[in-house]
């Protein structure tokens, strides 16, 4: 397939979150340089949603636009803001290769001192190792290189012209000698196909011995048109499959299929993966970074919180209770006030 480029000059780069994307990345701040990928995987959420905008879903991995002042905009809307985690960059083949945007984002935000968080597929990123380690002894770096598993037969389906599953650990090995924090993602775990315990065991070994410190895991979306494209590909790799994942998916009362898994099967997920990282020494959550400063302790503190609201997710908690603890974790990280300032102001009085 013939692969266009369309460069232009957005208003705006950097989105703000209206809460830190916790117990996952802890990011504030989100900034990325191309619209599309081409290595099109058939189970990529991005292909639904708001991400194209109103662009042909089926062009996602034959057009990439290119946002080419993007690291102008970057530094522009993030002088002044607090100095709070930003995913940032997008070293996709062969679209960095050709415009160097994530390096020169990179520097901006090494030069205003945010930490930094980046999920990764593609090992481009080791091109530019110097400025991670750069801005990881001025601030943080943390880094996830995501891959679904470590399955050829199941790559060759659903993510054909990804980069190879070897280069990717290779990639968070030598992440790892460079004293970057780095973990996997296991994003999406692929239904009856490599949600297994063997399929999920040697991702996690691998992850292990490639020096990586945690494992993030999440379960199959079915969004809008990503949905039939990787339901198509489940039954050309098993006529039985598709048919399986509407049944687990299940559909509102719109006849669509439900965004995700149930919470039974996402809390089982979870439950066995968490058993997997015990089993190998890893946590199944990426730590949080807090810095330093007045504000460092709120968020420690709201982090424990939405550690919390994932146990209970994990357990299958009602609801209510899930949604308190995440509704504390918010109120104790936007706090605009040192909470241990104030139990010492309150002792005092």
């Amino acid at each position: 397939m013939k692969l266009e480029y369309q460069e232009y000059q957005p208003r705006k780069i950097v989105n703000t979150h209206r809460h830190v994307d916790g117990p996952w990345y802890w990011n504030r701040y989100g900034a990325h340089p191309y619209v599309g990928c081409r290595s099109g995987c058939e189970f990529c959420y991005l292909r639904g949603g708001r991400y194209l905008g109103r662009r042909n879903p089926d062009t996602f991995d034959t057009l990439v636009q290119v946002k080419t002042n993007a690291a102008a905009l970057l530094r522009r809307e993030l002088s002044g803001q607090p100095s709070e985690i930003i995913a940032c960059g997008d070293w996709q083949q062969p679209a960095d290769e050709r415009y160097r945007l994530s390096r020169a984002m990179l520097k901006v935000i090494w030069e205003l001192r945010f930490p930094l968080f980046v999920v990764e597929r593609s090992p481009l990123l080791l091109r530019d190792i110097d400025l991670l380690e750069a801005i990881n002894a001025r601030s943080w770096v943390g880094v996830v290189i995501s891959f679904s598993n470590l399955d050829p037969a199941l790559k060759r389906a659903f993510e054909p012209r990804s980069p190879g599953l070897k280069r990717r650990l290779e990639t968070m090995e030598k992440l790892a000698q460079a004293g970057i924090l780095v973990g996997a993602s296991l994003m999406p775990i692929i239904p009856f196909a490599g949600d297994d315990e063997g399929h999920l065991s040697e991702t996690v070994r691998a992850t292990k011995e490639h020096g990586g410190k945690f494992v993030l895991a999440g379960g199959l979306t079915m969004a809008g048109a990503q949905a039939g494209r990787t339901l198509a590909a489940a039954e050309k790799f098993d006529c039985s499959l598709a048919m399986r994942w509407q049944k687990l998916s299940g559909r509102n009362g719109k006849g669509e299929l439900n965004h995700g898994p149930p919470r039974a099967y996402a809390a089982r997920l979870g439950l066995r993966v968490r058993e997997l990282c015990a089993r190998f020494g890893l946590a199944d959550r990426m730590p949080r970074y807090a810095g330093t400063g007045p504000l460092a302790l709120n968020k420690r503190l709201a982090e424990k919180l939405y550690l919390a609201a994932y146990d209970l997710e994990l357990a299958q908690a009602s609801l209510q209770r899930v949604w308190a603890y995440r509704k504390a974790a918010w109120a104790v990280d936007d706090w605009p006030e040192s909470l241990g300032l104030t139990y010492n102001l309150t002792m005092l009085s």
